[in-house]
Order: C-alpha cells, then structure tokens, then sequence
C-alpha cells in the first residue's frame, strides 16, 4: 500500500488516496469516490528524481502523487528496463563523490562544447552554405550604413580611383579560391563630432569592402593600405559574418532551453555571460583574418609589420579624439603592457590586444626579411 493524494481530472483540489500495486495491476482508493482499477501498464509513471515527490498519471487523465519513493520503487522492481537504469541514476545522485565528479564533467563538457565545440560547427556550417547566402545577409546593409552612418568620401577621385585600381590588379588575385568572390572596394567618410572622423576599415559578407578617409590620411604607406585590405578580405573568404549569425542563434536558443523567455536574461548576468563568450568568438575571426592577411603579406612583398604600424596609429588617433572630447589628462593617460591580453579587460574587448597583434606580425616579419613566402 502506498499513501498519497489524488488529484482528479479537471480539478485543482485533491483528495487522501491509497494506491495498490501487485501482480501487474493496480488499485486505487481515494476517499469518496469508488475504487479504480486497471493494469499496471496503463499507468504512467514519473521517474525517480532524488526524494521529489512521484506522480503516477491514469488512464482518465487522474494524477496520483506520493512522496513514499521507495514503495513505488520496490512494488516496480520486475518492471522495465527503464525503471531499472533510473534507480541506478537515483544511486548514484545520492553518492556525493559521483555527484561531484559529474557536476566537473558537465562543466567541462559545456565548456569545451562553447569553445571549441561550437566555433567548429558554426565553420563547418558556413563554409558548406551557398554564396548566396553572403548576398543574402548583406542585402542593403550599405545603403543603411549610407544612409544612417557615413558620408560620402572627400578623397580626389583620382586618389580613390588609383587605389581601387590597385586593388583589383595586386591585392584581389592573391586570394585563389574555389569560389570566386567579388571584391569590391568603397570610399566612404565616417563623421564623429564637428570636425572629426574615423578612421576604420570594414567587409561585408558580399565582398563589399569600405576604408574611410581618415584611414586612408593616416596610413603613411601603401603596404599599410594592402594588409589592412588583406585582413578584411581574410573575413569574407572565412565567412565570419555567418559564423556570428549561427554561433549567435546558437548561444540564444541554449539560453533559452534553459531559461524559457530570454528577454529579462541581462539583467540577471546571463547576458553578459553570452558577451563574453561572442567576444571571444569576434577575437578569434580577427586572429584569423590577421593570420589570412600575413600569409598573403609573404607571397606579394608586403610588410608584415604593416599591420601593427596602422592599427597602432589608428588607435592613437582614436584614443586623442577621446581626450579632446573629455579634456580630461586621466582619460588620455593609457598605458598598454605586454600583458594586457590577460587581463580581465581583454575579456570585454571584440579585438586581440594591440600588444598581441604585433608581435604575432613580428613573427611574420622574420620570415619577411628571410625572403620567406611561407612562414613555419
């Protein structure tokens, strides 16, 4: 005999119930009512789940519930092979080592699931979609950033001409691929404030590649020009654009098999859990555009060194613009060391480390002035 409560179909209120189990069949007595009986396999019953309390569904939709574990267990013991593996999994839930060990394994399945599990998959998954699906995601995205972000460019059209020209002849042929993308190369400027601009270079996805004029002002060479154009190329021929798209979906429908409605996860840390991890991602896409970027710098004669030269002077002229806004001294005191990829700031950021960026273009020089096309 196993005592418990019965709730009815259809009813919130319960009833004191005693429940039956022997000989493959059942019976049910709940005060007031007549007695039910039936065939064991008729009834479906809940898994154990530590000492939570079971519930035990009739056929007419009726629900038995009982805190009494071990009857049920027992009065089941010759039941299914299911029943059976369930009362292992309670053995073990109820061994603290094991319970231990499992909570690290977990961990460290999902961990390694994220990333590198993930990253992976999302490659694999871009690469084997069609080009369309480029055009697709970039679909009036420029005339957006037209329309809502940049101006049209002030370069001499002479200027812009001759490096577009350049670009198409030396720059697009080093990338030999099966697949063969359509690079396109805009001018555009960037305002910020009255008299300010920025100084950036961005791909997207459809090949459609843009430099802004202050880029274009602060670079002091052609070859800083070329690495900056290569780098951005390495993001459209690895896809990363896609990559974002599927690990971001991926990242929201898991937040959202384990939390249900996702909209208030930012303010309970969750979000700032799946920034870090897409900015991790981000960081990688850029190491893999710079590594696209120097192998090709090899092949065409270009410096590597390029690369860290530029993005340090960009990220100067950025870093004076913020102290002219803020005329403050401690807002334009920045002191970057040889670490600083490991510090907890570097987490936040969407970029390696200007610190680490060069001297993995320091590497690639060596190899540069060796006469190297391909670097060990």
């Amino acid at each position: 005999m196993i005592e418990g409560k019965c709730y009815l179909a259809g009813r919130s209120d319960f009833n004191p119930a005693k429940l039956y189990l022997q000989a493959g069949g059942f019976q049910l007595h709940v005060e007031g009512y007549p007695t039910v009986t039936g065939s064991i396999v008729q009834l479906r019953i809940a898994d154990r789940l530590g000492n939570i309390a079971r519930k035990i569904t009739l056929p007419d939709g009726a629900v038995f519930e009982t805190a009494d574990n071990d009857a049920i267990d027992s009065a089941l013991a010759n039941a299914s092979p299911s029943t059976h593996f369930m009362k292992f999994v309670h053995v073990l839930e109820r061994n603290m080592a094991v319970a231990v060990v499992s909570i690290f394994i977990s961990a460290a399945v999902i961990f390694s699931s994220f990333k590198w599990g993930l990253p992976a998959a999302s490659h694999i998954a871009a690469q084997a979609l069609p080009a369309s699906a480029n055009q697709v995601l970039s679909s009036n995205v420029l005339e957006f950033l037209d329309e809502h972000i940049f101006e049209a460019s002030t370069l001499e059209n002479d200027k812009q001409e001759q490096l577009r020209q350049h670009f198409v002849d030396s720059i697009v042929p080093l990338y030999q691929g099966e697949e063969a993308t359509e690079f396109t190369l805009h001018f555009r400027l960037w305002p910020v404030g009255d008299d300010k601009s920025i100084p950036n270079a961005l791909a997207l996805p459809s090949g459609d590649i843009i430099v802004t004029d202050r880029f274009v002002e602060l670079a002091q060479s052609q070859d800083e020009i070329d690495i900056v154009l290569l780098h951005e190329m390495g993001h459209v021929v690895e896809r990363h654009s896609l990559e974002q798209v599927i690990e971001g979906s991926v990242i929201v429908i898991v937040a959202s098999m384990a939390f249900g409605d996702v909209s208030w996860l930012a303010d309970m840390g969750v979000g700032l859990g799946s920034f870090f991890i897409s900015s991790f991602y981000s960081r990688s896409h850029e190491s893999e555009a710079d590594k696209f970027a120097y192998e090709r710098s090899l092949q065409a004669g270009i410096s590597p060194q390029s690369l860290g030269l530029i993005l340090s002077r960009m990220e100067q002229d950025m870093d004076a613009y913020s102290c002219d806004e803020t005329e403050s001294e401690h807002a334009c005191t920045r002191v970057e060391s040889p670490d600083d990829e490991g510090s907890v700031s570097s987490y936040f950021s969407t970029h390696p480390s200007s610190a680490e960026r060069t001297a993995i273009g320091n590497q690639y020089q060596l190899c540069f002035e060796q006469g190297l096309t391909r670097c060990p």
